[in-house]
């Protein structure tokens, strides 16, 4: 596989899954605020599962660098990492809601 489909490939491979990871973190801040806790710890953990799958792919990219095989950076790669980025602080903020919702609510403030 040339060089730049394999960025493009590890590009999309970071989107995809940073964005299903976005998704599942709404998913659960929308169950939390039905007062549903139990689904929205399931879709906090899928969120992580979604995580771990953008780091392994953000992993092998810093391995292709690291032996000098990315040569310049595209837009599409910068892209990724900064939907990457806010994905993983909008999975932050959004547990720090569900905490906060649990406590005006009177219930467990753990996750």
């Amino acid at each position: 596989m040339e060089n730049n489909e394999k960025l493009e490939e590890i590009s999309m491979l970071i989107i995809a899954n940073s964005g299903a990871q976005r998704a599942a973190s709404f998913e659960a801040l929308a169950e939390a605020k039905k007062g549903n806790y139990e689904k929205a710890e399931i879709k906090l953990k899928q969120a992580g599962d979604y995580l771990q799958k953008a780091h392994e792919s953000h992993r092998e990219l810093l391995k292709l660098d690291a032996e000098g095989e990315v040569k310049s950076m595209g837009v599409l790669l910068m892209h990724a990492q900064d939907h990457m980025m806010s994905s993983m602080l909008a999975e932050e903020l959004i547990k720090e809601l569900i905490i906060l919702h649990k406590t005006i609510k009177g219930g467990d403030q753990s996750l």
